[in-house]
């Protein structure tokens, strides 16, 4: 297995004018740099092996972005350190195409072990995209990494076939700037709606081409997270050495924030629409309570605080289950580090908010087909050891009933995520933005 670390730049640059939009292509860097700059630390993973145009393509795109972050951002030390990982996509293609999920899980791990802020993961494969028809790169928040494929950028993807220094260079240009989307996604940057913003969502590489600067608010925003990302980390601190428990507590809290937009950024409102297993086990489990005579019975005899509980219940077991069944934080070392923290908080709180989110509209759906399907004097026959009259039926026993076929659904709706395979979960749950 190859393994190489090296440094490819660790000094800032002066920008010079912090007003105007600072672009790739201008250079003007600093040969005195401050040793007591926070610093930002990127390890840059090339995962597979590189023809002789991705090789200097690579190059030439870590120099633009390098040069670029330093330029806009000199009161930053930049360090990208490179890591060859010729072995990692082995076994990981589906047809033509890697799983952008399996890769980020390497990065993920190397970042850990490396301590890095960020991972980026270079292949010279095509990601499998799940939300569009190409994907150049996949980005994860939760993670604080993501993956680029030199696959599309490359002219020669759409039949252009010209020289190798004009591929190179086009490649180059690209990779820089989708490095740059992603380092902007990653710090809490929304999309821009201008073709010429760095963080606009191009439809084609060639929209690639013009994305080229930021505008002052934007470096504003990512000034300040670049603080907030290069500050020391808990374990770094030097004193006593926290205990487990209180470690992870004031991991979570001190990152509350960025745990926060993590699953924001994941969109786990979307889970019943991108989970189809769990959604179609879920909504055929409420189909069977609805209908039977028992379950209404059932139902209609627990006191308010039963079902209250069960449904909380449901929300916790469902999370613990699906995060165990597709393995998200499955780790090889102790909570013993702050990103590792974040992470596992992060996907926690993504998967239980996709969960809740499953139960609303559980909910939802059975409270509407109580109402609208079932008539009062029907359902005080069903549940008749609770000796309701048909007077007595009206919103509340509908919605006891719904909470309970709901929480139920989604309890039994959960083994549906044994459907779906362990990628795909794993970039529903991770990948919150494909370009």
């Amino acid at each position: 297995m190859a393994d190489s670390a090296n440094d490819l730049a660790d000094h800032s640059g002066d920008l010079g004018d912090c007003d105007r939009a600072t672009r790739p292509g201008d250079r003007e860097q600093s040969d005195h740099v401050p040793v007591d700059q926070p610093l930002v630390e990127i390890g840059i993973i090339v995962a597979g092996s590189l023809d002789p145009v991705d090789e200097p393509a690579v190059k030439q795109a870590t120099r633009q972005f390098i040069e670029f972050v330093q330029q806009t951002f000199p009161d930053f030390r930049w360090h990208l350190v490179e890591s060859r990982r010729p072995e990692a996509i082995t076994g990981q293609i589906t047809g033509q195409r890697i799983a952008p999920s399996s890769l980020l899980q390497q990065a993920l791990e190397e970042r850990d072990e490396q301590h890095w802020d960020f991972a980026f993961v270079l292949t010279p494969s095509e990601l499998e995209s799940h939300y569009s028809t190409h994907c150049f790169a996949a980005l994860s928040r939760p993670l604080n990494a993501a993956a680029f494929s030199l696959s599309l950028i490359d002219p020669r993807a759409i039949g252009r076939t010209g020289h190798a220094d004009q591929r190179i260079a086009t490649i180059a240009n690209r990779l820089s700037r989708l490095m740059l989307h992603a380092l902007g996604h990653l710090l809490g940057l929304s999309r821009a709606d201008l073709a010429d913003n760095l963080l606009y969502h191009p439809a084609s590489a060639k929209q690639l081409d013009s994305m080229q600067q930021l505008d002052e608010s934007q470096i504003a925003k990512l000034q300040t997270a670049l603080y907030e990302i290069a500050d020391q980390r808990l374990e770094e601190a030097p004193g006593r050495r926290l205990a487990a428990l209180p470690f992870i507590a004031q991991s979570a809290w001190i990152n509350r924030r960025e745990i926060a937009q993590a699953i924001v950024a994941a969109r786990p409102w979307q889970f019943p629409q991108r989970l189809s297993g769990l959604t179609l086990a879920s909504v055929s489990t409420l189909a069977v309570l609805l209908m039977t005579a028992e379950s209404w019975d059932l139902a209609l005899s627990q006191p308010g605080m039963n079902l209250v509980a069960l449904a909380v219940l449901s929300w916790i077991i469902t999370t613990a289950y699906v995060i165990v069944r597709q393995q998200l934080i499955v780790r090889d070392q102790p909570l013993r580090s702050e990103q590792i923290v974040v992470t596992t908080f992060a996907a926690i709180g993504i998967v239980f908010t996709g969960m809740l989110v499953a139960w609303m509209f559980l909910m939802f759906l059975a409270s509407s087909i109580a109402w609208l399907m079932f008539r009062a004097d029907l359902i005080a026959a069903w549940a008749s050891s609770s000796s309701f009259s048909t007077g007595q039926i009206g919103l509340s026993e509908r919605l006891q009933m719904a909470t309970f076929a709901s929480s139920l659904g989604l309890m039994i709706g959960s083994l549906g995520t044994s459907f779906e395979a362990q990628h795909y979960f794993r970039h529903v749950i991770f990948v919150d933005e494909e370009i």
